[in-house]
């Protein structure tokens, strides 16, 4: 049922008005989007935190923390999978040279998280070829410790593989998967 309004003894239809603006507002919006996507949207990267280079699509870089060398993620988006309910949005990843494996990097950039030896494990999430079990293994580079230890839940069919990864001390870790054909090896920091 339409509402009126009368002004100068015309009635107005609130619904159509609403109805007239939201139709001029979906309209510049896909303006806006077509304009952003045929310039490049090079003004809308994550700016980098103070003093770091923004990472270069696939991380081939590292950077030395203390005598660590640690691995520069690269600031992409991530593959769309339908075991994510969110659609993709950039972040931090790991990723390898084709690109068919991906590890997050979700705690880069953040000033109050460090990845640390916690009973629970820290979460990460990995994008694989679809359904291929995934392997990680990780060694301690400055100094003897326990291996890494991966939980790696049975069962994702996509590319999307949720696990947790158990640092047994403090120090440069590598961290080394693989899934099907697809190697990736990264380097972290870990505080105790």
């Amino acid at each position: 049922m339409l509402s009126e309004v009368f002004v100068n003894r015309e009635p107005i239809y609130i619904e159509r008005c609403i109805h007239r603006m939201m139709t001029i507002h979906r309209s510049f919006i896909y303006f806006l989007l077509v304009s952003m996507l045929l310039t490049g949207c090079e003004g809308f990267e994550k700016p980098a935190a103070a003093g770091m280079q923004t990472p270069s699509a696939i991380p081939t870089q590292s950077f030395l923390v203390g005598d660590c060398p640690v691995t520069r993620p690269a600031w992409v988006k991530p593959p769309d999978d339908t075991a994510v309910v969110n659609p993709p949005e950039f972040g931090y990843y790991f990723v390898n040279a084709d690109r068919s494996l991906w590890a997050s990097a979700w705690w880069t950039g953040l000033a109050d998280y460090r990845l640390q030896v916690r009973n629970e494990g820290e979460k990460v999430g990995w994008f694989r070829p679809a359904g291929a079990e995934l392997k990680i293994t990780g060694r301690r580079l400055d100094a003897q410790a326990p291996p890494l230890k991966a939980d790696i839940p049975c069962c994702y069919p996509t590319r999307f593989q949720a696990t947790g990864l158990y640092f047994p001390t403090p120090g440069c870790w590598e961290v080394t998967a693989r899934a099907a054909d697809s190697l990736i090896t990264f380097v972290v920091k870990v505080e105790p």
